[in-house]
């Protein structure tokens, strides 16, 4: 009887732990829709005010680079330039990064245009 316990608690233990990792809200998909619809805004406020305008067809989301942090709890999701260029002399991939949470909120956003 003492083992048959015994076994219940560590297999409950397991499945509690197994828990513990899950990611309980929304999808990668999901979250890089919301990402998307956010960034068009940003880029639509951005152009209406500065010089140098930014085109979506020159950036684009790549899926692969979309992951759960476990230390923030969210989707981290990265828009790059396709070419890789953000300027005449600057060369970079990343303009624009949003952290988006299981409840489908953007927690955390930051830009380089």
């Amino acid at each position: 009887m003492k083992k048959i316990f015994i076994f219940m608690i560590s297999i409950s233990v397991v499945l509690f732990l197994l828990g513990c990792g899950k990611n309980d809200g929304i999808s990668s998909e999901e979250a890089e829709n919301i990402a998307m619809e956010q960034f068009e805004n940003d880029v639509k406020d951005h152009n209406e005010t500065a010089v140098k305008k930014i085109n979506l067809n020159d950036v684009e989301l790549l899926s692969k680079e979309t992951n759960f942090s476990s230390s923030s709890k969210a989707w981290e999701i990265t828009f790059n330039y396709k070419d890789g260029v953000k300027g005449e002399d600057e060369v970079s991939n990343s303009i624009a990064q949003y952290s988006v949470n299981p409840d489908g909120e953007i927690i955390r956003k930051s830009s380089s245009f």
